[in-house]
């Protein structure tokens, strides 16, 4: 993204922070980033792909800076979980997106309903899948049961400490919660206890994304059980396979050699593969 596209989206994010979505027009936001209306719609076919692409640029920043905590660490570490769960909640903040979202409901526009929905709805299909990869495909059954409750819990705990005006850290609100959950899980565990069906988020993900996110997921599990096996050396091993693989573009050649020093890394190596070349 040129530096020019990136100037117009950082003026009307503040403009849609300040005025509200509904208020803003597109004269403004030429006005405050100094560009012709020709430049603005070579950019953005309209107001609304200009909110979207916001949106995508936040989403992305939380992207990152998840991926980047994983770094050296396992895929079933609590605390990392913990940690990137704060870190949306932080990136949210920074960029007002409470307020956007307001905006868009205050605008009863269909197109960007939808697209908040599908967002909300991604970030519960996130926190199912990292479910599984931290307690094991045991609670695979219950896993959007568990998504929301924790999803729940966290929100609203939030909004009471700002309802009442107390002062409690996010981690600490996002740990107890945790806690919480975890009991959850012993207890359907033993009783079979289930509400939603698993597969229930995956209806409302596109099928490629879907499905890379399916075999991502597996393939870090395995990393994840493979590292706890292993000794130093070899967790060393995996832990940069797993960075690696993480990463946008996953260097192939660099992967085929540290693989070939992983030990009994025949299952490993069909799952990365069929990762990369899908």
């Amino acid at each position: 993204m040129n530096e020019r596209k990136k100037k117009v989206m950082a003026a009307a994010h503040a403009l849609f922070v300040k005025k509200g979505y509904v208020a803003t027009s597109v004269q403004d936001i030429l006005e405050e980033s100094g560009i012709s209306k020709g430049t603005f719609y070579n950019y953005f076919l309209s107001k609304n792909e200009l909110l979207i692409s916001i949106f995508e640029k936040i989403n992305s920043e939380t992207d990152e800076r998840r991926i980047s905590m994983l770094a050296g660490r396992t895929v079933h570490d609590k605390e990392v979980f913990v940690e990137q769960i704060k870190v949306k909640m932080e990136v949210n903040k920074e960029n007002n997106l409470f307020v956007l979202f307001q905006g868009v409901f205050v605008s009863e526009d269909a197109e960007l309903k939808k697209f908040v929905k599908q967002h909300h709805l991604t970030e519960l299909r996130w926190i199912q899948r990292r479910m599984i990869e931290v307690f094991g495909e045991k609670v695979q059954p219950y896993s959007t049961d568990l998504a929301v409750t924790l999803f729940g819990l966290v929100q609203n705990m939030v909004h009471f400490v700002v309802a009442v005006e107390e002062k409690l850290e996010l981690d600490v609100i996002i740990g107890y919660a945790m806690r919480r959950v975890e009991s959850v899980v012993q207890d359907v565990m033993k009783t079979g206890d289930q509400l939603f069906d698993s597969s229930i988020l995956e209806r409302w993900m596109p099928e490629k994304t879907l499905y890379r996110e399916n075999k991502k997921s597996v393939l870090m599990r395995k990393i994840g059980v493979m590292q706890d096996a292993g000794d130093s050396d070899q967790e060393e091993l995996l832990s940069f396979l797993q960075d690696e693989l993480q990463a946008p573009e996953p260097r192939r050649h660099v992967i085929e050699v540290v693989l070939e020093d992983v030990k009994q890394n025949e299952e490993l190596k069909t799952l990365i593969h069929d990762f990369l070349n899908e």
